[in-house]
């Protein structure tokens, strides 16, 4: 299996949007995607268009799920079988209600993240797409620990610049053979200082910042409004243009067996 983990130690940084639309264009062009959502927030569902997949969620204005991998886990069941199936191709493991998360505020052992992945009933090539709290949250770093990806995300924006030195030892504790790469977010080419932030960062990274970054768009709100992703609201769109191109470059950094955006 092939593991990609969204970090970032900023916050509104756009990890849940990406993570989702990722795992969603990886589902559509055949691979066998599973999102996990390691937030409270649980707000992953909501970009996979999960609403009426359960129950409470027919009963409820809410469109996430009530129960997830948290309430399993309180249960001491298996928290694989808190696993939802979105309408756009992806499976998901939900966080759970985060009033009810308990178990997840526990310190966690070494590895742990790592050994309950392994327990999941998933074929050899499939893609696990981890949605993290922000950094150094311990989910966050164990999802880092046992990935094959880990895309640290940065917006072009002034906050970013200031991020160097801590990241770079947290990228060193990366475990060896592990790829890791810098993907900025909410770029706008007409704003000079996200301008000017973007090439700062592509200087401090050099040749470790994706070249595709992430726009500001309009179409996102919307998107989630109508709990579809952006590419299938408007494959025009500037955010989709982009996330075709992330996961291009995630599909050929990790040699998937994928058309690329456009093939047959």
């Amino acid at each position: 299996m092939r593991r990609i983990a969204f970090v970032s130690p900023l916050g509104g940084i756009g990890r849940t949007t990406l993570a989702a639309h990722v795992a969603a264009l990886l589902a559509q062009r055949g691979a066998q995607a599973l999102a996990v959502d390691l937030s409270p927030q649980n707000a992953l569902g909501l970009h996979l268009g999960l609403a009426g997949d359960t129950k409470a969620q027919e009963e409820s204005t809410c469109a996430v799920p009530t129960r997830g991998w948290c309430d399993a886990l309180a249960e001491q069941q298996w928290w694989g079988q808190a696993a939802l199936e979105s309408s756009h191709g992806v499976r998901l493991l939900p966080y759970g209600a985060w009033a009810q998360a308990c178990g997840a505020q526990e310190p966690l052992p070494e590895g742990w993240l790592a050994a309950q992945l392994l327990q999941l009933d998933l074929p050899d090539d499939a893609v696990i797409v981890l949605d993290t709290p922000s950094l150094p949250a311990p989910l966050a770093l164990q999802a880092a620990q046992c990935a094959d990806l880990v895309l640290v995300l940065l917006d072009a924006g002034t906050r970013s610049l200031h991020w160097q030195a801590p990241l770079r030892k947290f990228v060193a504790a990366l475990p060896a053979g592990t790829q890791h790469a810098v993907l900025v977010t909410g770029m706008d080419a007409r704003n000079p200082i996200r301008a000017a932030a973007l090439r700062v960062l592509h200087a401090q990274w050099q040749g470790n910042v994706l070249p595709y970054p992430v726009h500001r768009d309009e179409h996102v709100e919307l998107a989630l409004h109508r709990r579809v992703c952006v590419h299938q609201l408007d494959v025009s769109s500037q955010f989709a243009h982009d996330l075709h191109g992330v996961t291009d470059w995630i599909a050929r950094r990790l040699d998937l067996a994928l058309p690329a955006q456009g093939a047959a």
